[in-house]
């Protein structure tokens, strides 16, 4: 297995696990910083613009009759989609965000 493959094997297990990065290192023997680098590395990769910006507009609507106004709609990159609470702290939605980042 070469290194690209071994190293996203690792990373899907700490995902899965919801491991840090130490926790998995200590698995897998391979040092936590490169882990943490691989993947940077990787989403990096994945991401159709790295340059762009982390976020998109954020656009506020009227929402349906049938719908709660206290909801939030964040749309990121690739279309994808975060729906919360408006009550919703900061940290909170900081981690939100960073578990879809994962994704």
């Amino acid at each position: 297995m070469d290194r690209r493959a071994e190293v996203e094997r690792w990373l899907a297990l700490r995902d899965r696990e919801s491991l840090t990065y130490l926790e998995l290192s200590q698995r897998c023997g391979i040092r936590a910083n490169t882990l943490a680098h691989w993947a940077w590395r990787l989403r990096q990769e994945r991401s159709p613009h790295p340059e762009g910006p982390s976020f998109v507009e954020l656009v506020t609507t009227a929402a349906p009759a049938n719908e709660s106004a206290s909801r939030i709609e964040i749309i990121l990159r690739a279309d994808r989609r975060v729906i919360v609470d408006a009550s919703i702290d900061a940290d909170a939605l900081a981690r939100v965000l960073a578990a879809v980042d994962r994704c």
